[in-house]
């Protein structure tokens, strides 16, 4: 018997070729070495979703532009480049579908296994969320929670720790059910959700309790304790309205322990065992409140919490008040003032703005603080403008980086001069180089508008922050307030009186007045004199002063 011709044996290999593929359960796809479809089996149109007629002779990456940079693409070009199988398995997104992919090569080009396996990603992701995530409540579990925390010690990092426990939640159960106590405990978990980053895990430990666990709060366990005061603060608040389950209120409030971690505090248990003894401090307290594990801390958070508080209602009864002090010539006399704000506490007397100033900043009082210096300082030059002892003196305010950004800055100022008929040319509003660091583009515009309307502008401490001449030639700035550090430096060392030279001379090579901060002594005013600043604030002629007292020094000069 003859062999069959050549091109009938090739035609019969293809065809039981094809018709093998067209059998097995997986989706083919054959690539030529121009990326170019040459077959897909039915499986594969089924799969993929297109049709055989359409695709075939067209670049397979023009037929699928989503996979163009993926995993599957780079995965095809492994194959080629390697002259090997490649195997991978991938979430093929615009089908929502897993796939697992065998790549091979040929003399052809490449031939593409796909098989569809998203019930099996689908049963693995139920074990998954059984392992590690709570089936009421869909928050991760005590043994995800461990492991997490056990990353975050094992890595060194700082963070916090809060246990939580609802109060009387056992007389919820015993009233109402326990299958409404299982609906609290889900609302429960939504308000924690609610109440704390996206990137911080709330679990439930078991029963009525649950753990939050946060990071990356700040480089200090006192930034870190601040922060977790403040989440541990907004919990308490979710816990106010109460939760409606079927039409009935229904009231519940957490205790909360909290303790710090890094990487040398020990096991996870010793900082679980140390947030559930806080917890339980704070349920002796009287429940509904908040427990530091660290009593020192505790205290420090207490006390901070107890400032803010007071400052609110200092700020709402007038307890704030503003100090003056002199700017002076170097002939003897006085150029103006730079208002100080300080504050009268009604049981602690006068409390020292290194105080008070800071936790201002960390809690946006600042911004209603800084309203108010900025218009009773507006209001003082007013008046100050009637009296012929005063009518010449400037008034410098200090702005802070949180007033500066805010979009209605510009307006805000503007505003207040025109409700006080304060002159704009004698506010001087002086501002720290943070503060200009920031959208450098937004604040030469902010003080261009402001300069236009006469307010003049003075760099404060610097030398101190991070000084930068490709900055500040572009600023409109009319002063420059050398730090206090380098006065005090330029008398005993070469190099302080150095860098006192360098920013006069630069002051003047920029048409901009210096001024010498914390002036105390005769040997530091004649030193400054020497150097060529045209003025100078320090204890040597005068400390800050309220108005009546700086009146009367006036009048003897």
């Amino acid at each position: 018997m003859q062999e069959p011709p050549q091109s009938l044996a090739a035609a019969l290999e293809t065809a039981c070729l094809t018709a093998t593929l067209e059998s097995i359960s997986d989706a083919v796809l054959m690539l030529d070495h121009s990326w170019k479809i040459r077959y897909m089996n039915g499986n594969a149109e089924r799969l993929l979703q297109v049709q055989r007629s359409e695709v075939m002779g067209k670049n397979v990456w023009t037929v699928f532009p989503e996979a163009v940079d993926g995993p599957y693409y780079r995965a095809y070009h492994q194959a080629v480049e390697t002259n090997s199988a490649v195997a991978f398995e991938e979430h093929y997104a615009p089908l929502n579908l897993w796939t697992e992919i065998r790549a091979y090569p040929s003399a052809e080009g490449v031939t593409i296994y796909f098989r569809d396996i998203s019930e099996r990603k689908a049963i693995e992701a139920q074990i998954h969320n059984m392992a590690f995530y709570d089936k009421l409540t869909g928050l991760p579990n005590r043994q995800l929670l461990l492991d997490r925390a056990g990353d975050a010690l094992s890595q060194g990092r700082l963070g916090a720790m809060l246990f939580i426990d609802l109060d009387n939640f056992k007389n919820i159960n015993d009233t109402r059910g326990h299958d409404k106590g299982d609906i609290l405990l889900q609302m429960v978990g939504d308000r924690l959700n609610a109440a704390v980053r996206s990137c911080d895990t709330v679990a439930r430990f078991g029963g009525d309790e649950f753990i939050v666990l946060l990071e990356d709060l700040g480089p200090t366990e006192e930034a870190v304790a601040k922060a977790a005061q403040e989440v541990a603060a907004k919990i308490i608040h979710a816990f106010v309205a109460p939760f409606v389950i079927e039409g009935v209120d229904q009231y519940s409030t957490p205790s909360i322990g909290v303790t710090l971690f890094n990487g040398s505090c020990g096991t996870v248990d010793e900082v679980l065992k140390r947030a559930d003894l806080a917890m339980y401090q704070a349920k002796a307290a009287g429940r509904n409140n908040v427990s530091f594990f660290d009593p020192a801390m505790q205290a420090r958070v207490s006390a901070r919490a107890a400032l803010e508080a007071d400052m609110r209602r200092a700020l709402v009864n007038d307890e704030f008040v503003l100090y003056y002090q002199p700017l002076m010539n170097m002939d003897g006399t006085m150029a103006g003032t730079e208002a100080l704000v300080r504050w009268k506490h009604p049981q602690r007397g006068l409390v020292s703005p290194a105080e008070f100033i800071p936790v201002a900043e960390d809690s946006n009082l600042i911004l209603p603080l800084g309203r108010w210096v900025m218009h009773e300082a507006c209001r003082q030059l007013a008046q100050w403008a009637n009296d012929k002892r005063t009518a010449k003196l400037a008034m410098a305010v200090n702005v802070s980086a949180q007033q500066f950004h805010r979009p209605d800055f510009v307006e805000q100022v503007l505003e207040v001069l025109a409700a006080t008929g304060a002159r704009a040319d004698k506010l001087r509003l002086e501002m720290t180089e943070s503060l200009l660091l920031k959208d450098i583009e937004g604040t030469v515009e902010k003080m261009q508008r402001l300069r236009a309307a006469g307010i003049t502008f003075a760099l404060d401490d610097f030398g101190t922050g991070y000084s930068s001449l490709s900055y500040l030639h572009r600023l409109p700035l009319d002063q420059l307030k050398i730090d206090r550090s380098f006065i005090w430096a330029a008398v005993k060392e070469d190099s302080g009186a150095a860098i006192v030279r360098i920013i006069v001379a630069l002051g003047k090579a920029l048409n901009m007045s210096v001024v010498a901060e914390g002036v105390e002594t005769l040997e530091q005013l004649n030193f400054v004199i020497a150097e060529g600043c045209q003025s100078y604030q320090g204890y040597l002629f005068s400390k800050p002063l309220p108005e009546p007292e700086l009146l009367t020094l006036i009048a003897g000069l």
